[in-house]
């Protein structure tokens, strides 16, 4: 009797091991196939840059972070993957690419070109892949890695990139389409006609959620379908029009589907209403949808429960209020689908206050109890910050606090906030001034015919004879006080620019029209329309005289910076007349 209990345990531990193994396999076959998914993207900051651009004359090299130049402009391009790493790709007028090492030595020459990958620049400073390159053998393409190892073999006729999707390529054979990632995993294999990301971004991951719109050719058309980020097919291709709603969070998919002109809504593959609708759109403050059937309008909620019946000629949703209108009657719906007897046709709460519109267009402030904070009308009003709104009455604009006292006085064109930072601008249209707005509502007085530029730390307000600085809660300070350790600070007297050192002694006499700030070892000075470039002792880099066009100019070694340049940060040579 024991020893058969004994077998029994015997077998028991035994089938738990057994299950407690096969549970590890999976878990490790599940991490490694997880890992196939899984890569890093770098984020480069402008101030880690070693290596940029240099174009003269129409060719192009590369100088150090210094200002040296390392690579002589000499060629048709040059493309910098990653500008904190010595490789480069060069090309002659035949766009013939090759690799070259900081040096100027050619590398990785076993292959008959290689290719940086360019990214779109709105998704990254760096417009192209930064840990990968593309090399061509036999008149066909792989991916390789910045030391020459192979990620995958050249078996493709085009890699190219996905607008919004770094870290993903597209890839072609005969003419299809499929997506492979940086460590050459394939997610969607070579079969469809066109293939593009869905547009989802958060701030965390940016767009590594986004998941892949996908299309084939049919006898009756384009027909799409969709794929989340790792190539799973969510949708088959039986759509003539897809479209992600990318305001709601990356845990659920929602997608607007178009057939036979109808529009329905699934979420995570699941239909949530069926292709019936002649159209669809959402409202991202309430997580809503308009629908409309024919010519009746309603709402429905993302679940799809109706929350105001199709039944409706228009639907406008302002703030958390539904206005919903039929005929010449109007009815005030709430975001819950409570019908409400109330004047205000839009609702948006901040904070405990809420910015309301009434149904003559007059906005105000109204508390958690209802009661309308402003005895005034104005014609329109923003919330800043805190407890501050901008406000428009009259065509003049200024900042009224929650319970209407005005902080800045009504008299302003034009008052927006600065995109970044925790400060406004405010504009003058008659005397054409900037003035900065701090978050304490305390005015400093600007620039006349003013730019502005908001930088890493700092904003910039600058014309053609004057600049000013400020932190980035408006409070103005000197560029001193932003970058300590320089050795030279623009100075202004009686009407004309000098540079002086950190104890006020003057470097640069008070002869110029223009100066840069310090760059690097040097720094930009203008006379006459023309600009050149001094060292941190005030003497002349060279003779060469730049006529630039825009006014807030960057100078690195004898180069200054282009304007808006695609290629990422690209300097110049060139003497433009």
């Amino acid at each position: 009797m024991n020893r058969k209990n004994s077998n029994k345990k015997g077998i028991i531990l035994l089938i738990v091991a057994l299950i407690l193994i096969i549970a590890v396999v999976v878990g490790i076959v599940i991490f490694i196939n997880n890992q196939r998914y899984n890569y890093e993207l770098s984020e480069i900051q402008d101030g880690e840059f070693q290596y940029y651009k240099l174009e003269k004359d129409g060719k192009y090299g590369v100088i150090d972070r210094n200002g040296n130049v390392i690579i002589e402009p000499t060629y048709a391009s040059i493309d910098i993957p990653n500008p904190t790493v010595g490789l480069f790709i060069k090309s002659d007028d035949n766009q013939n690419y090759s690799a070259i090492n900081e040096n100027g030595e050619d590398i990785l020459t076993e292959y008959d070109s290689v290719e940086a990958i360019s990214i779109n620049s709105i998704t990254s400073n760096v417009p192209y892949e930064k840990s990968v390159l593309k090399y061509k053998q036999n008149n066909l393409y792989g991916l390789i890695d910045f030391e020459g190892n192979k990620i995958t073999e050249n078996i493709y006729n085009s890699i190219t990139n996905i607008d919004y999707k770094e870290g993903n390529l597209k890839v072609e054979q005969n003419g299809s389409y499929g997506v492979i990632n940086i460590k050459g995993t394939t997610l969607l294999n070579t079969e469809y006609d066109a293939i593009m990301a869905d547009g989802y971004y958060d701030d965390e991951s940016k767009y590594e959620n986004a998941g892949f719109i996908v299309r084939i050719v049919t006898d009756e058309g384009y027909r799409f379908g969709y794929a989340d980020r790792t190539g799973k097919i969510i949708l088959d291709t039986l759509y003539s029009e897809i479209n992600r709603i990318t305001e709601v969070d990356s845990e659920d998919t929602y997608l607007i589907t178009a057939s036979n002109g109808r529009y329905g809504l699934y979420q995570n593959g699941k239909q949530i209403l069926q292709n019936e609708y002649t159209d669809i759109s959402f409202d991202a403050n309430n997580k809503l949808l308009i629908v409309q059937k024919d010519q009746a309008q309603g709402v429905v909620d993302l679940e799809g429960n109706n929350i105001v019946p199709i039944d409706y000629d228009s639907i406008i949703i302002g703030g958390k209020y539904i206005d919903a209108q039929k005929g010449d009657e109007t009815l005030i719906f709430d975001a819950l689908g409570n019908n409400l007897n109330t004047d205000i046709i839009s609702y948006n709460q901040v904070n405990d206050l809420a910015i309301v519109i009434d149904r003559n267009n007059n906005y105000n402030i109204m508390d958690g109890s209802g009661n309308k904070k402003l005895r005034d009308n104005y014609t329109y009003i923003e919330y800043f910050n805190n407890n501050y709104f901008i406000a428009t009455k009259d065509g003049k604009t200024g900042v009224i606090d929650g319970n209407g006292n005005i902080v800045i006085n009504v008299e302003y064109d034009a008052i927006q906030a600065i995109d970044g930072a925790n400060a406004l601008q405010a504009i003058k249209t008659d005397t054409n001034r900037t003035d900065i707005i701090d978050s304490n509502m305390n005015i400093h007085e600007g620039i006349t015919n003013a730019n502005i530029s908001k930088k890493d730390n700092y904003i910039k307000l600058y014309s053609k004879t004057e600049m000013k600085y400020y932190d980035l809660s408006g409070n103005e300070v000197t560029y001193k006080e932003l970058f300590p350790n320089n050795q030279l600070y623009a100075n202004q007297r009686n009407g004309r620019w000098g540079l002086v050192d950190g104890n006020g002694n003057v470097v640069v006499n008070y002869e110029y029209d223009m100066v840069t700030e310090q760059n690097g070892n040097v720094a930009g000075v203008k006379k006459d329309g023309k600009w050149q470039v001094v060292n941190t002792n005030g003497e002349l880099v060279s003779d060469d005289a730049y006529t630039i066009s825009w006014l807030d100019v960057t100078f690195l070694g004898n180069y200054y910076r282009l304007n808006n340049s695609s290629a990422g940060i690209v300097y110049s040579g060139t003497v433009r007349e």
